[in-house]
């Protein structure tokens, strides 16, 4: 069976990893400067993750403080380069679990601007579950308007927006997962034909 699995949010916890993040650059640039970080912390609330691009966000900030930006962007970069804590464990043993009972699985990711590629492909490298996937997909697209095999395909995703033009592309299954901390999670779904379950370990394969 062809499972397509979206990524941030699903499978990993995209708002903590931003949180981890900014501490970081607070941090980094605190050790830096040698300012007491209470004064530096104050910048996390400045940065908007529907617009902002972390590393320029870290740039701005190191020159802000006048340090070595280089120092700050190498931070921010081991904390994605190690994020499988980031991960949900429920979706690390449903992929594994999919995996050796013989699935194919593709990570299906949308990206709003094509300039973070490069960050989500980090992501997902240091989610620690690429191994799993046969195949990833990068869209800016949205995720029911491409060429892809949906009526013989299983979708896994946490947005509405995505769910509900999956399923008029009448796939074998939609399945919604519905964290309590993701905020797309307040919004409901009429469709009572797509599965909703708040831990992948209520999926049955």
């Amino acid at each position: 069976m062809n499972y397509y699995i979206d990524f941030d949010n699903t499978l990993y916890e995209t708002a903590k990893l931003t949180e981890i993040m900014l501490e970081k650059i607070v941090e980094s640039i605190s050790l830096e400067s040698k300012r007491d970080i209470k004064e530096i912390e104050k910048i996390k609330t400045e940065f908007n993750s529907t617009k902002d691009n972390i590393f320029s966000f870290a740039k701005l900030m190191a020159n802000r403080f006048n340090v070595n930006e280089q120092k700050v962007l190498e931070d921010v970069e081991n904390v994605i380069i190690n994020s499988s804590d980031v991960t949900f464990e429920d979706a690390k043993r449903f992929v594994k679990r999919l995996k050796e009972n013989g699935h194919k699985l593709t990570i299906l990711t949308y990206i709003p601007d094509k300039k973070n590629r490069d960050y989500q492909i980090k992501k997902i490298k240091g989610s620690g579950i690429e191994k799993y996937f046969d195949d990833i997909i990068i869209t800016s697209e949205y995720k029911f308007t491409l060429d892809l095999d949906y009526k013989n395909s299983i979708f896994i995703d946490d947005d509405p927006r995505d769910l509900n033009g999956l399923y008029e592309k009448k796939p074998i299954k939609v399945i919604r997962i519905r964290k309590k901390n993701n905020k797309r999670s307040k919004i409901d779904i009429d469709n009572k034909d797509i599965e909703e379950y708040e831990s992948f370990d209520d999926i049955s394969i």
